[in-house]
């Protein structure tokens, strides 16, 4: 006859193939006398990393508030967990300090010094062979070692690598402090997977800023994102363990229980709308920008034709480097229709000059254009003298547009002072911007994340029209002497 197991006995062995009740293990050794809030959102970051674990899925990412376990979940208890199942297995946990580093390497010590662990996986407990504030490892040749930006990770491989909030909030606005994130990443951590086919990479924090180092993934492909909002933005349906999943819909708190709507309402006050819309909405890019207010910009549905325009005014901001992480040259395009001054196209690219001269003559062509704008900066003064001697008809004749004025715009004024000025003419109906178009969405995130944007391109071109369009040159232009009564060319 065969005796029922002691209940301890039950739960070490649904431990060790359930991450979820490992976890259940891990929170009171941690947090002793505080019992584990369950809430879904922790069975969805458990299915998550139980993907992870079994070989489903090699890139995750997950964002989700501050305060919702996912340090003690990423960093501390899946490790403890994937050694005691497989001592072999090599883990580097990578944290944005030291002192971050090493307070969740002495949490994960706790748990694997502890006297259930040594019951629910006895040979892991058993053949730890170093313990050190920065590396626990087994004589199995498994490890878990902690690092920080910046830190040296020289000589070591892994199965496994977890990034844990590679950034402070308050650091997420410099792009120093962005770029060293992103460099640590591609240039010490990627490279210590062992096997590139098989080798897994785990990503868990808030968001802080269009380009931070979430972002940085996520352009490189291939992660599944699992996206957890304190305040629900979309209906879906989320998998959960065990086969089961939640159905969250818009407006849906993520858990109610520790902050209400009123709770988050109260800390969005304190905090500003911009950095709870990044850490808490998991959205650096707010309905609501420091110097736009998108709600009240004008719209128009169809752009007219060529022919209904009566003038046709290009806005160029050169760059001269075509580095993929440059700024880009941007060209905005707009026509009056008889009200308004119509944003029509935008151009953003990275050209070599030669490249980019051709692409504005291309333009000019395409649009017939009356005027073009370039600032006087980077490659705007070789661009202004290559355009006017098109305009003097002078060179190729397939070049020469003897009815295209080109004006050299000086940045008097600092960036955001020129879009602050400027703005209000795209809430009177002065400027209207399209509906839709193709290349909305990139002008919209540009302009409510500046001045905290990785570019401002596109931003300078549209302040530099609006600032141009409601002065004299803009005004005679209009009227249609531009050549005789508006700025002398340059």
């Amino acid at each position: 006859m065969t005796l029922p197991l002691p209940a301890d006995a039950m739960v070490h062995a649904l431990a060790r193939r359930d991450f979820s009740v490992f976890l259940d293990l891990v929170f009171p050794t941690l947090n002793p006398g505080t019992p584990l809030a369950r809430g879904w959102y922790l069975s969805a970051m458990v299915r998550a990393l139980e993907d992870i674990a079994d070989g489903s899925n090699r890139r995750l990412q997950i964002t989700v508030p501050p305060r919702h376990l996912k340090s003690v979940m990423t960093t501390v208890a899946f490790p403890a967990w994937l050694l005691g199942r497989r001592p072999e297995t090599r883990i580097i946990c990578a944290s944005y300090g030291q002192d971050l580093s090493a307070a969740l390497s002495r949490n994960f010590r706790k748990v694997m010094n502890s006297a259930w662990y040594a019951q629910v996986f006895p040979e892991t407990a058993g053949s730890i062979v170093r313990d050190t504030e920065a590396d626990l490892a087994t004589r199995q040749g498994g490890y878990r070692y902690a690092t920080a930006v910046g830190g040296m990770v020289t000589g070591l491989g892994a199965d496994l690598i977890i990034i844990d909030d590679l950034m402070k909030a308050q650091d997420a606005t410099f792009p120093e402090a962005r770029a060293k994130a992103q460099r640590f990443v591609d240039e010490t951590l990627l490279s210590r997977l062992d096997d590139k086919r098989t080798g897994a990479i785990i990503a868990i924090q808030q968001r802080l800023h269009e380009d931070d180092v979430s972002a940085h993934l996520t352009v490189k492909g291939g992660f599944r994102h699992l996206d957890l909002p304190a305040i629900a933005i979309r209906d879906e349906i989320i998998s959960l363990t065990h086969g089961r999943s939640h159905a969250r819909r818009i407006g849906d708190v993520l858990n109610p229980a520790r902050e209400s709507r009123e709770v988050l309402e109260r800390i969005r006050a304190e905090m500003g709308g911009r950095a709870f819309e990044a850490q808490y909405q998991q959205n650096p890019t707010p309905t609501e920008g420091d110097y736009v207010r998108w709600d009240r910009i004008q719209f128009y549905d169809e752009p007219p034709e060529r022919h209904a325009l009566h003038k046709v005014v290009h806005s160029w901001d050169p760059a001269a480097s075509t580095d993929p992480s440059a700024d880009y040259s941007v060209g905005t395009v707009w026509g009056h229709d008889g009200a308004s001054w119509l944003l029509l196209d935008v151009i953003r690219v990275r050209l070599a000059y030669a490249d980019l001269l051709d692409r504005v003559r291309s333009e000019r062509k395409r649009w017939r254009a009356d005027v073009i704008l370039v600032e006087k900066s980077s490659l705007g003064p070789a661009l202004l003298e290559d355009l006017g001697r098109d305009m003097r008809c002078i060179g190729d004749p397939a070049h020469h547009a003897p009815s295209c004025m080109r004006l050299g715009a000086d940045a008097r004024l600092p960036k955001a002072e020129r879009l602050y000025s400027s703005v209000e003419r795209l809430y009177s109906g002065f400027a209207k911007l399209p509906r839709e178009a193709p290349w909305l969405e990139a002008l919209r995130r540009e302009m409510l994340t500046f001045p905290n944007a990785k570019h401002d391109d596109q931003v300078d071109s549209v302040s530099q029209f609006l600032n141009w369009a409601i002065g004299r040159g803009g005004r005679n232009t209009l009227r249609g002497h531009a050549r005789r009564d508006g700025p002398r060319p340059t």
